[in-house]
C-alpha cells in the first residue's frame, strides 16, 4: 500500500505573501538572525585578522629595531651574536650587505630561499607583505642602519599562516552555531506566535460560531491591555450596533406592518361589503372614510420610501440659499387656513415670531421639517400654537437659527423625549387613529435635521405643553448684512 501523499501547495511556497502570520513571522525572523550572526561572524573575524596582523607587525618592528640599534653601537662584528638569540615568535631575522648577501640570519625550516629585499634608507622603517617560496604569507618589517658608512639592512619576518589558520578554525566554530541559533529562535518565534496569535484564533472561531439570529452574543476579550485586546472590544462593540440596528429593523418592520394593517383592513372591509351586498359606496363612504385611509396609507408609504433611502445612501440634499423665516410665515398661513385642528373640535389660534434667518440647504427638506412639527402641534393642542424662528449669535463665528414650535397639550415625559424621534415612536396617550399620526413624522425630522448640521430636541413650552426645538447653522452675518439686525415679524 502506497501512503498518503499530501498535496503540495506551490502557490504557498512561492507567494510569502500568502503564508500565515505565524510562519511568516517565523520565516523572517529566522533569517534575519541568520544574516546578523554571519555578518557579526565575519566582521569579527576581519577586525580580529587585522588586530592579529597589527600585533605581528608591531613585534616585527620592536625586533628589527633592536638589532639595528645593537649593530649601530657595537658595530657589524657583533651581527652574529645579534642574530643568534631566539627567534621568540618570529620565523626570520638577518643582516643583509648593500650587494644583497646576507651577512648574519636565523631562519626558521622552510625560509631559507627567502630573497633579499630592497634596501631602505638609514633609519626608514619598512614593512611590507611577501609570499615566500614555500607558500608562507610573511610580514616583513626591514629597516636600515648606517654602520660606520655602510648602510645595513635587518629584515625580521613572521609568517601569518599559522595565525590566519586559528582565526578560521575559531570563525567556523562560531558560524557553526549560527545554524542552531537560527534553529532555536525559529523554535522560540514560531511558539511565541502561537502564544500572541492564540486570542486571534479564538476571536475568530467565535466570530465563525455567531450566527445571523444570534443576540447578545460577543467574542472573548484578552486579559492583556494590547492591540488584541483593542481589536476584542472594537468588534464587541460592533457587534452590539448590529444587535441594536437588527432589533431596530425587526421593530421597524413590526411597526410598519401594524399601521399599514389598519387603512388596507378599512379598505378590504368596504370593498368585500359592497361586493357581498351589491351595493356601490356611497361618495360620503368614499369622502370620509376611504379616501383618509388611502391618504394615510399614501403618506405612510412615502415617509417609508425616504427614510429607507436616508438609510442607503444619506439623504441627498440640494444646496441652496433657503430662507428660513419665509418658510417659518407660509408654515403659520397655511396652519390658519385649517378648520377644527385643535384636540376640542374647534380651530386653533396660530402665533409667529420670526426674525430673518438664511442658510445653505434643502428648501423642501427644511419646508417638510417645519410642516411635520407644525403638524404634529396642531394634532396635540387644545387651542394655541407657536412658531418662532430667531437668530442665536452667542458665538459670531458660528450662528444657529432657533426655531421653537409650541402647543398648549399634554406635552411630553421626560423619560419619553429620546424616543420620541425614533420611527414609529408614539406616546401610550397617543394611539388613537383618530389623530392621524403615523409615529415617522418626526423621525424624519431628526433625519433631516441631522443631514443639515443641527440639532432637534424636546422640552416644556412656557404655558404648558410640548416645545420642540431645533438649532441649525446659518450665515454668518457678515455674510449677509441685508438680513442683520432686522427686526423680528410677530403674526397672529
Amino acid at each position: 500500500m502506497r501512503p498518503n501523499r499530501v498535496p503540495l501547495n506551490r502557490d504557498a511556497l512561492t507567494a510569502p505573501r500568502r503564508w500565515p502570520i505565524r510562519v511568516a513571522t517565523t520565516v523572517v525572523a529566522t533569517a534575519v538572525v541568520i544574516l546578523v550572526l554571519a555578518a557579526a561572524a565575519g566582521g569579527a573575524w576581519l577586525l580580529l585578522r587585522s588586530a592579529v596582523h597589527g600585533a605581528i607587525d608591531s613585534a616585527d618592528r620592536g625586533r628589527a629595531v633592536d638589532v639595528a640599534d645593537a649593530l649601530a653601537t657595537q658595530g657589524p662584528q657583533a651581527s652574529i651574536e645579534l642574530v643568534s638569540e631566539p627567534l621568540s615568535g618570529v620565523d626570520l631575522v638577518r643582516v643583509v650587505t648593500p650587494d644583497g648577501s646576507i651577512l648574519a640570519g636565523q631562519v626558521t625550516h622552510g625560509l631559507e630561499d627567502v630573497p633579499a629585499l630592497p634596501a631602505p634608507e638609514p633609519g626608514q622603517v619598512v614593512q611590507r607583505e611577501l609570499d615566500a617560496p614555500n607558500g608562507a604569507d610573511l610580514r616583513v618589517t626591514s629597516v636600515g642602519v648606517d654602520v660606520r658608512g655602510v648602510t645595513l639592512t635587518v629584515d625580521v619576518a613572521t609568517d601569518s599562516n599559522r595565525y590566519d589558520t586559528v582565526l578560521a578554525a575559531g570563525a567556523i566554530l562560531f558560524l557553526s552555531f549560527v545554524p542552531v541559533a537560527g534553529l532555536a529562535t525559529a523554535v522560540f518565534v514560531y511558539v511565541a506566535m502561537g502564544r500572541v496569535l492564540r486570542p486571534v484564533e479564538s476571536i475568530r472561531s467565535r466570530v465563525a460560531e455567531i450566527s445571523a439570529s444570534g443576540r447578545g452574543e460577543r467574542v472573548p476579550v484578552p486579559e492583556a491591555e494590547d492591540e488584541i485586546a483593542r481589536l476584542a472590544r472594537t468588534m464587541n462593540a460592533m457587534l452590539a450596533r448590529l444587535d441594536a440596528a437588527r432589533t431596530a429593523q425587526v421593530a421597524f418592520v413590526g411597526d410598519a406592518s401594524h399601521e399599514l394593517r389598519s387603512p388596507l383592513s378599512t379598505l378590504s372591509t368596504m370593498l368585500e361589503l359592497s361586493s357581498t351586498s351589491g351595493t356601490p359606496v356611497d361618495v360620503e363612504t368614499v369622502d370620509e372614510l376611504l379616501l383618509p385611509e388611502v391618504q394615510r396609507m399614501r403618506t405612510m408609504v412615502e415617509d417609508l420610501l425616504l427614510l429607507a433611502k436616508n438609510d442607503e445612501r444619506g439623504r441627498p440634499l440640494r444646496r441652496e440659499d433657503v430662507d428660513l423665516d419665509d418658510i417659518v410665515l407660509s408654515e403659520a398661513a397655511r396652519l390658519r387656513g385649517l378648520e377644527g385642528g385643535g384636540m376640542d373640535g374647534h380651530g386653533i389660534e396660530v402665533a409667529a415670531s420670526v426674525e430673518p434667518a438664511r442658510l445653505v440647504g434643502d428648501p423642501d427638506a427644511l419646508q417638510r421639517v417645519v410642516r411635520n412639527l407644525a403638524d404634529n402641534a396642531r394634532r396635540h393642542a387644545r387651542g394655541r400654537i407657536a412658531l418662532r424662528l430667531a437668530v442665536d449669535r452667542a458665538a459670531p463665528s458660528a450662528p444657529r437659527a432657533v426655531i421653537c414650535v409650541d402647543d398648549d397639550g399634554e406635552g411630553v415625559p421626560p423619560e419619553q423625549r429620546d424616543s420620541v424621534f425614533d420611527r414609529f415612536a408614539r406616546l401610550d396617550a397617543d394611539r388613537a387613529r383618530g389623530k392621524g399620526g403615523s409615529g415617522l413624522g418626526l423621525a424624519i425630522v431628526a433625519e433631516i435635521t441631522r443631514s443639515h448640521g443641527g440639532t432637534v430636541r424636546v422640552a416644556d413650552a412656557p404655558g404648558g405643553g410640548a416645545r420642540f426645538v431645533i438649532e441649525l447653522p446659518v450665515q454668518s452675518v457678515e455674510d449677509d448684512p441685508d438680513d442683520a439686525g432686522g427686526p423680528p415679524i410677530d403674526s397672529g
